[in-house]
C-alpha cells in the first residue's frame, strides 16, 4: 500500500512493503528512469517502525541536485543487518514500480546505516554503484563495538550454562 503527494513538481510516496517494512520515496521533478537514486539507510533504532522512515539530513540538497531518494524502515528493529540487503532489494522493486528503474545507486547512511551503505555497495542485484556515503559506520574495528563486545563476553561467561548458576539469597523485606 502507498500514497503520493505532489509538492513543488516532485512526487512523494510512502507505504508498507510486502515484508512489512515501511518505505519513503521522493522523486524530483524531471527525474526519469535511468537517473540516479540515493538509498538512505537509517541508524540503529531499538523500536519497531510505526511510520515511514526519514530520508536523511541531506534529502532536500539531493532532490535539488536531481537525485531521487528512497529509504526503508527495515522489517527488523534493532540490529537490522540481517534483513537490510533484502529490505533494500524490496525497496528498489517498489521504487522501480513507482518511478522506473534507476541507472545508478548511491547508498548513504550513518552509524549502522553507514555499515549498511557499505554492504549495499558490495551486494549484487542493485544498479551500479559509483560511490557510497557512509558516515561514522560501525565498521573496521570502530570503538563503538567495545561495550557490545564487553557485554557479549560477560553474557557468555555468566549465562553460558545458566541452569548451573548457584541460587542467590532471597531478598529480605524489612
Amino acid at each position: 500500500s502507498g500514497s503520493c503527494q505532489p509538492a513543488n513538481g516532485r512526487r512523494e510516496f510512502s507505504g508498507v512493503a510486502p515484508s512489512g517494512a515501511w518505505y519513503h520515496i521522493k522523486v524530483p521533478a524531471g527525474w526519469h528512469a535511468g537517473g540516479a537514486l540515493v538509498m538512505f539507510q537509517h541508524g540503529f533504532d531499538i523500536k519497531p517502525a510505526t511510520n515511514p522512515p526519514g530520508l536523511g539530513p541531506l534529502d532536500s540538497v539531493m532532490l535539488a541536485e536531481g537525485y531521487a531518494v528512497a529509504a526503508t524502515s527495515y522489517r527488523q528493529a534493532d540490529w537490522a543487518l540481517f534483513t537490510a540487503i533484502e529490505d533494500n532489494k524490496e525497496l528498489l522493486q517498489v521504487f522501480t514500480q513507482i518511478a522506473g528503474a534507476p541507472g545508478e545507486m548511491i547508498p548513504f547512511g550513518g552509524s549502522m546505516g553507514g555499515l549498511i551503505a557499505l554492504k549495499l555497495a558490495e551486494s549484487p542485484g542493485f544498479p551500479p554503484v559509483h560511490g557510497s556515503y557512509a558516515l561514522c559506520p560501525a565498521a573496521a574495528g570502530a570503538r563503538l563495538w567495545a561495550p557490545a563486545i564487553d557485554l557479549r563476553l560477560a553474557h557468555d561467561l555468566v549465562c553460558h550454562d545458566a541452569r548451573h548458576l548457584p541460587p542467590g539469597e532471597h531478598p529480605h523485606v524489612g
